[in-house]
């Protein structure tokens, strides 16, 4: 072990509240890039839950791979209804933040 200098920082006693990331990106910004990850793991999560239900039902019927397909579709189709709505979301919170700052 190498011995503690004075340069060293103190350990830290809680873990952190991303203080810094709310510094950076602001706090509204912050919010922003955690729905915007949300997104993005929605996507995937409809795509393989569609997927999934799809090929049970095929296992079930024995329709195989029309359900599944037919679920991937969906799953897909689930995942970009996400986006664009996100995305109307987003553009709505960027006029309101434009529309505040000319005032």
């Amino acid at each position: 072990m190498s011995q503690m200098t004075g340069s060293e920082p103190p350990p830290l006693k809680e873990a952190p509240k991303f203080e810094g990331l709310k510094k950076t990106f602001g706090p509204g910004e912050a919010g922003a890039l955690a729905q915007a990850s949300a997104v993005g793991l929605t996507f995937v999560v409809a795509i393989v839950l569609g997927m999934g239900l799809g090929w049970w039902l095929d296992g079930r019927l024995g329709t195989s791979p029309l359900c599944l397909l037919l679920g991937l579709f969906l799953g897909i189709a689930a995942g970009f209804k996400n986006l664009f709505t996100f995305a109307r979301r987003m553009e709505r919170l960027d006029r309101k933040t434009k529309d505040e700052q000319r005032k």
